[in-house]
């Protein structure tokens, strides 16, 4: 009986454990603005083109089981069901109407797909490296609205740097948040459809970064006296680009040259060589392909001229492509570099 006791309490954890595996919802691959503009114009609907657990390049659809999620409900795990679907909780493939995102009270069948939500959002993901001025435009629309409602949705447009944290809101001309809002259909039928296009200019912090994300958060906004079906809303057309920066744009902002990076791998180590024109604070960071972060060094005090600084790698194997950041109050150093053991 203990023996059988044991075994249960060891299957609840190893249960436990797969649950919070699952429930971190994945980040895409980012986007690098250096192969020129990205573009998304529509995705598709059919499971032949488009199976379940796919995405559009460089993005990922999120979902949460909570019903009617707010702005600041976080999603729980990524949209795994198919995307030709035509009842309740879904993201629609719009063929070339772009992405479709509707609620209802109930999750997909489990029969259909496995953990079902509610949704959602749309995550991009983009490298901005030697990019200013980013500028990402989309189509948002209102798709369909059965019958009367006054359950009113929008989809918010944000931003984060890196892959973790806060989402951050971008204030229009006026002040307010980017967001699409068909509040001027509600209590009124037949909704016609309707679509805004937007086009913004990104905030400076995401110049120059190696790993932006974008996203556009489906949410609902809750009254007392919501009544009726909720929204069929749409992301469509979306483009994003940016400005090369020159050369005299780069020796504006960064105070550091002659930069060299040597790799020794043998030792393990990275060895950081370059000029510095001030004494000051480094804040130093080496990030894989998906912008994750896996060495981090603050406060490296530099003297003025040349400053060579050792790094030494994780105990494990290290292959593939790297970037290098170094930010101080004068400094901003970005570098890319190949590691081959």
């Amino acid at each position: 009986m203990k023996r059988g006791f044991k075994y249960l309490l060891l299957l609840m954890c190893l249960l436990n454990v797969a649950g919070n595996l699952y429930s971190q919802p994945s980040s895409p691959v980012p986007y690098d603005l250096s192969n020129g503009s990205y573009q998304l114009s529509g995705w598709d609907s059919s499971s032949a083109i488009n199976p379940a657990g796919t995405y559009p390049p460089n993005m990922v659809f999120h979902q949460t089981k909570k019903i009617d999620p707010q702005l600041l409900d976080e999603m729980d795990t990524d949209w795994e069901c198919p995307y030709y679907l035509d009842t309740r909780s879904r993201i629609n493939g719009l063929g070339d109407n772009g992405i479709g995102f509707i609620n209802t009270g109930q999750t997909q069948d489990d029969s259909v797909c496995f953990y079902p939500g509610h949704v959602g959002e749309a995550v991009l993901a983009i490298r901005t490296v030697h990019y200013k001025n980013i500028n990402v435009k989309w189509t948002a629309g209102l798709v369909s609205l059965s019958g009367s409602s006054n359950r009113q949705y929008c989809i918010r447009f944000q931003y984060r740097l890196g892959n973790s944290g806060d989402f951050r809101d971008i204030p229009d001309s006026s002040g307010y948040p980017v967001e699409y809002n068909y509040s001027g259909y509600l209590n009124n039928y037949p909704h016609p459809p309707h679509e805004k296009l937007f086009d913004v200019i990104l905030p400076q912090d995401c110049d120059d970064r190696i790993l932006v994300q974008l996203r556009w958060k489906y949410y609902y906004i809750p009254n007392d006296s919501a009544s009726g079906t909720r929204p069929k809303m749409k992301v469509d057309d979306i483009k994003v680009k940016g400005d090369r920066i020159s050369t005299v744009d780069k020796h504006s902002i960064n105070m550091i040259s002659d930069c060299s990076i040597e790799i020794n791998n043998l030792d393990s180590k990275i060895c950081l060589s370059f000029y510095s024109h001030y004494k000051e604070q480094l804040n130093i960071g080496i990030y894989d392909l998906m912008g994750n972060e896996i060495i981090k060094i603050n406060g490296y005090n530099t003297d003025f001229g040349v400053n060579k600084l050792g790094i030494d790698l994780p105990k494990r194997n290290f292959n593939g492509v790297f970037f290098i950041r170094v930010i101080g109050k004068f400094s901003n150093f970005i570098s890319k570099f190949y590691l081959v053991n």
